[in-house]
């Protein structure tokens, strides 16, 4: 039996080498996806641990027990012990202790650490000497950073006290890299305060004192310490364990760690569950694009061999008269197909790799490695199998055939519901999978291959439609004279192995088409998300003191407003309530990045929340405010019940309510506040007066409002008595219980009356220098029409409400939810300190020194985000990364698209050119001699831009192209046409050249045989 089946390999060594290559083929595909999946997950995991937080990366034991000495190596003690045996392997345990108090030297003192933490002189650049372990009696040595050392005014060799401790400075230390998780974001290296002037040198005054490992005191008691232990994740560990595994290995520690008293702070978890997503999103979408390859290899050699079996019929049926059992046919038919089918085994795993890591080198975020493991040999088998078994199925009809129908030279057509029966399970499949896509949720199940099985179901459709349609017109055309095109027609619908290679071609095309255009609106997609989220070419987070520091500090590095804007950001779209978005509105036409998804201009939304204010603002200079009034109550009546002044005022240190030493009393009387912060500049907010409970009508007159130097000096009136009582000036704040007039008695006062049991509330005036309600414009999905009143906290987080001027769609930053409004106006209204992010949007334009600008002028960078760097943040998702893996697959589907049309011009070459010399002979004309297998192409092409239209249609809407399922920008309908005829194009060429050649190959065997 083996000399028959290396007979027929040999015999038939055309068709065993196209099983070997679409069996190569099919292991290939089969070997690269668990290949790739497992380099990319790893990427993914390296660069999701490269961009998380510090305290995502690490958990914290700490020992509930204190210990008296200068915080020393917990190495050796029982506490280092028990976190060794707590810690699972693969983590990297720094090990420190800490011991908080009061740093004195002789320029000043500063609340810091005393800290002793593993690795830290490795990390820092030391001006002097890392701190080394002293004796008893010596002084203890400790590194302090540059910002510390210029507070305490020590340099290296130099003494100060740590509580009651005195210490050395052996050195002065500058973090390499103030991002290395080591740090803990601002545990160790502390952020500057607001108010502090800036510097090239991250970190603070109040940044992490380093002491050795060991230094003993002569009384232990003077300082105590406690020691921790953090435990960082590492790359190696994500590598090596499963995410269930770490999972496991967290809650153990976290369990442990609490019956030990230690504790195990952590939200590690929160990184795991991303990593675990964007896996599972990556091997989903791998498996799919795979799954495709192999499905159509196996589809090519099922019709390559079938149509090839067809061929070989009439010597199988004399076989069988001869004697020959069916079951020695099965097994030469298996033996002679294993053969190549084993051997594609190792070369399919070999071409995976090669596969894999070109894919890995050009579209991973990360260095991964690409290796050759058990799973991937058992795909490569199962691909390899696969193909055996589309061989074998093949055959199976020709090998189950009676006698007769084997002689026969037509074979038996297949009719009745045997015939129907795939179509309608194709059919079947792509419904239930394109109704659970469309009804909304994360894709899942069947929803995943929606797009492959409705190209699958519309290919075998329409190829049945077309071998119909063919037959039909090609009988007309041949009634016609058309002989060439028409015999093409008739051929290709007379042949049944004509219909699977339309259907095969039809979804080569239909898929990378899809494919192609998927991607192309992805990375649409991707660019506008960028856009709107980050709001802004580029957007800078800071500190600043004060909204009003925010504003002033932008306008300086930016007087004319060509390339800042200060912007204040609180809430989010994920959070309950209205997110706000303030900006300095005359700027953001000009800074803000536009985008047609917001559905209006940004310049019309700078000049709607921005409308000319009522007044002008009141400034004051001065360290102290006198105010000039007369109260007229009942001093009697009110007994023990206060009646207070209250003035905010706004400076460039923030906002807050002054108060003077004295309350109000019956009568005229100048009342003084001291207001150090409005010694450069400082405005007023509101004035009240505060009565908790008011027995009897209250009545205050403001006379005159000045500003004076603290011992009274140099008074200057800010507002006389008739500015006071110019009622335009002035914005009632409870309109309700209080009333506001303007005094008609000898000279002009402004007038607050307070009636009778009036509890609680304050009651006042507030400076209308800014619209009230303030101008907003709201997003649509608010609910709330033009011209209503919309609730949401202002910037100071003070429940108010806008008064809408416009509708978007969407806003920047924002999104589909939330209001815009003037940053300078929502201040002015603002009662109280900052609330939520402030930022510094820039264009394009803004020069490359921009944040040493912002930091001159005492702005804190705390972030910068750009949007091309977030657009690649998304490109770097297991979404995307499977998307890229999809067009590779496309594209090596128009490979076996062609594979597919060579195998079976190849098994039918013999039967096509005895037909043709037979019409030769009598009289068919030289130009009719084509093959005819251009018109499965032209069949293809126009079915598989079809099918395309079709799946689009109705799949578009559930794609997965982000790993969080959500942006706050529509999806592009379309994709752009250009880029996909850039695919397209070249597929169909390919296709066609195919096409031509095979049809030339059977036009010269014509010749030579026919002679003519």
């Amino acid at each position: 039996m083996l000399t028959v089946i290396w007979g027929a390999i040999a015999a038939r060594r055309a068709q065993a080498m196209a099983v070997l290559l679409l069996a190569v083929l099919a292991s290939a595909a089969a070997a690269a996806a668990p290949t790739y999946v497992a380099a990319a997950g790893q990427a993914l995991a390296r660069y999701e641990l490269s961009a998380a937080q510090p305290n995502e990366l690490r958990m914290r034991l700490a020992d509930p027990v204190e210990y008296p000495g200068v915080p020393a190596d917990p190495t050796r003690t029982l506490f280092a012990g028990k976190v060794r045996q707590l810690t699972p392997a693969g983590f990297d345990v720094v090990l420190g202790a800490q011991s908080g108090g009061v740093a004195a030297g002789r320029a000043g003192t500063v609340t810091s650490n005393l800290t002793y933490r593993a690795g830290v002189c490795e990390r820092v650049t030391v001006t002097g000497a890392c701190p080394r372990a002293t004796s008893k009696g010596e002084l203890p040595e400790v590194m302090v950073s540059t910002h510390t050392a210029a507070r305490l005014g020590v340099a290296v060799g130099d003494q100060f006290t740590f509580g009651a401790v005195l210490v050395r400075v052996a050195g002065v230390y500058q973090p390499l890299d103030v991002k290395d998780p080591f740090w803990l974001g601002g545990e160790f290296i502390r952020p500057p305060p607001a108010d502090s002037t800036g510097t090239s040198i991250p970190g603070s005054a109040e940044d992490a004192i380093f002491s050795a490992g060991s230094s003993p005191l002569v009384d232990e008691q003077v300082i105590l310490f406690r020691a921790t232990a953090d435990l960082y994740a590492t790359e190696q560990l994500l590598d090596d364990r499963s995410i269930p595994d770490l999972r496991a290995a967290i809650a153990v520690v976290q369990r442990d760690g609490e019956r030990e008293g230690f504790g195990a702070g952590t939200t590690l978890p929160s990184l795991l569950d991303r990593v675990t997503l964007q896996r599972g999103q990556l091997a989903d979408g791998v498996t799919l694009g795979a799954g495709l390859l192999v499905l159509l290899c196996w589809l090519v050699l099922f019709v390559a061999v079938a149509s090839a079996a067809d061929q070989r019929r009439p010597e199988q049926g004399l076989l069988l008269l001869r004697g020959v059992q069916r079951r020695r046919l099965w097994a030469l038919a298996i033996g002679e197909h294993a053969v190549p089918v084993l051997v594609a085994i190792p070369l399919g795993c070999l071409a995976g790799l090669a596969a894999a890591q070109l894919l890995a080198a050009h579209t991973l975020p990360t260095h991964a490695d690409v290796a050759v493991d058990a799973t991937t040999i058992g795909f490569a088998t199962i691909g390899a199998v696969g193909a055996l078994a589309a061989v074998l199925l093949a055959q199976a009809r020709m090998m189950s055939a009676p006698v007769v129908d084997l002689l026969r030279r037509v074979p038996a057509r297949v009719r009745g519901w045997r015939a129907t029966i795939g179509d309608v399970v194709a059919v079947s499949i792509a419904v239930a999978a394109v109704v659970q896509l469309r009804s909304g949720g994360s894709p899942s199940g069947l929803a995943l291959v929606a797009p492959v099985a409705g190209a699958l179901a519309a290919g075998v459709l329409l190829a049945r439609v077309a071998m119909i349609a063919g037959g039909t017109v090609g009988a007309a055309l041949l009634l016609r004279g058309r002989t060439a095109v028409g015999l093409a027609l008739v051929q290709v619908a007379r042949q049944p192995r004509f219909r699977p290679l339309i259907a095969l071609l039809t979804v080569v095309v239909a898929m990378l088409a899809f494919t192609v255009a998927t991607s192309e609106v992805a990375s649409a997609a991707y660019r506008d998300r960028a856009a709107v989220e980050v709001g802004a070419p580029r957007v800078v987070e800071v500190d600043a003191t004060s909204r009003s520091h925010l504003l002033t500090a932008v306008r300086a590095i930016d007087p004319e407003g060509r390339f800042a804007m200060a912007a204040v950001v609180s809430g989010s779209p994920a959070a309950a309530g209205t997110p706000l978005l303030a900006v300095d509105s005359d700027r953001l036409a000009t800074v803000a990045a536009p985008h047609p998804s917001y559905g209006v201009s940004l310049a019309d939304v700078a000049r709607q929340i921005r409308p000319a204010a009522p007044g002008a603002p009141v400034q004051l200079r001065g360290r102290q405010l006198v105010m000039a009034l007369s109260a007229d109550f009942d001093a009697e009546v009110f007994a023990g019940n206060r009646v207070r002044l209250a003035i905010t005022i706004s400076g460039r240190n923030g906002t807050r309510v002054v108060l003077p030493r004295d309350d109000i009393q019956p009568g005229q009387k100048d009342y003084f506040v001291q207001v150090p912060e409005c010694a450069q500049e400082c405005r007023l907010v509101k004035i009240e007066t505060d009565a908790p409970v008011v027995p009897r009508p209250l009545k205050v007159q403001f006379e005159e409002l000045r500003t004076a130097d603290v011992d009274g000096g140099s008074e200057t009136v800010v507002l006389t008595g008739a500015q006071l009582a110019d009622l335009q000036r002035w914005r009632l704040l409870d309109p309700i219980d209080t009333s506001l007039s303007a005094g008609n008695g000898e000279k002009a006062t402004l007038v607050l009356e307070v009636p009778e049991a009036r509890r609680a509330r304050p009651a006042g005036v507030g400076v209308a220098d800014a619209p009230f309600p303030l101008p907003a414009y709201l997003t649509r999905s608010k609910g709330t029409g033009l011209g209503g009143s919309h609730p949401y906290d202002g910037v100071d987080g003070t429940p108010t409400n806008g008064s809408v001027r416009g509708l978007a769609d969407r806003l920047p930053r924002l999104g589909g939810s939330g209001l815009i409004v003037d940053l300078e106006y929502a201040d002015r209204l603002a009662v109280a300190s900052q609330n939520g992010n402030e930022e510094v949007w820039l264009a394009q334009s803004a020069p490359a020194d921009v944040l040493d600008r912002l930091r001159a002028q005492g702005l804190v960078v705390r972030g910068d985000r750009t949007i091309t760097r977030v657009r690649e943040d998304f490109d770097r998702q297991g979404a995307a990364l499977a998307l890229r893996f999809n067009v590779f697959a496309a594209l090596a589907g128009v490979l076996i698209g062609a594979a597919g049309m060579v195998a079976m011009a190849s098994a039918e070459q013999r039967t096509r050119v005895a037909m043709l010399v037979a019409l030769r002979r009598q009289g068919l004309p030289p130009r009719a001699v084509r093959g005819g297998y251009g018109w499965p192409v032209v069949f293809a092409v126009g079915s598989g831009a079809l099918v395309t239209l079709v799946i689009w249609l109705l799949t578009r809407g559930g794609q997965r192209l982000f790993s969080d399922g959500r942006s706050p920008v529509p999806l592009p309908d379309w994709p752009d046409v250009g880029r996909l005829l850039l695919f397209a194009v070249p597929a169909v060429v390919l296709f066609a050249l195919t096409a031509v050649v095979l049809g030339r190959i059977v036009a010269a065997s014509v010749r030579r045989r026919s002679g003519r």
